[in-house]
């Protein structure tokens, strides 16, 4: 066999290697994807559809609804003075509560659209929750949002970011819907307009349950 077949059968053999392992890492990441977020692309896309179903035909892009309310752990959260502070003291409220941080630009620009969301419902039994998990604890973040005029938010802290671990995000900002009895309805990960039609159409209907 001549110098140059081998290395045209070398070449052959090295693209054949790379195809199939490009096949069994492809179907890792699926894999990994459904083993993190719960579900896959088209259970996915089925929970969506219940959540527009829900909402009157209408749910923020990227919200996912769960199949059935999961339980949540238990989060071990504070409030500015460092005092515990646990979601079972908002029992019998819907809850939106957002994941944030003061080194996420999309978290701040959310900030007000929440506050405005707050003020919306603040005589129905809705609260919405930032929580912070700078590492630093309250001081920064708080001057962040009294310096931005926030003033309807219930404000938590978690500077251990052992809540977000425990509630398995995958990124920031990212927010749950939580039922009047704890348990997690949904979630949607990244950046949203919180004071929209399509986020009140479905806090209504929940509401109306």
């Amino acid at each position: 066999m001549s110098q140059f077949s081998r290395f045209v059968r070398s070449r052959k053999r090295r693209f054949v290697t790379l195809v199939v392992l490009g096949v069994f890492a492809l179907a890792g990441v699926q894999t990994l994807y459904k083993k993190e977020g719960g579900q896959s692309k088209a259970e996915s896309e089925k929970t969506t559809s219940a959540a527009r179903a829900k909402g009157g035909g209408q749910a923020p892009d990227n919200f996912i609804t769960h199949a059935a309310p999961k339980a949540l752990p238990r989060l071990a959260l504070q409030n500015a003075d460092k005092a515990p502070l646990s979601l079972a003291a908002f029992q019998g409220e819907l809850l939106v509560v957002n994941f944030w941080a003061t080194w996420c630009a999309p978290c701040r620009k959310e900030m007000p659209q929440l506050d405005a969301l707050a003020q919306r419902y603040a005589d129905k039994k809705v609260r919405v929750i930032a929580l912070s998990v700078d590492r630093g604890g309250a001081q920064k973040p708080e001057a962040f949002l009294n310096d931005l005029g926030v003033a309807h938010l219930t404000r938590a802290y978690d500077p251990s970011y052992k809540s977000a671990r425990a509630a398995k995000l995958i990124g920031l900002p990212t927010t749950l819907l939580v039922s009047p009895e704890g348990l997690e309805i949904g979630r949607l990960a990244g950046e949203a307009d919180w004071d929209s039609p399509d986020v009140h159409a479905l806090l209504d209907a929940y509401l109306a349950d």
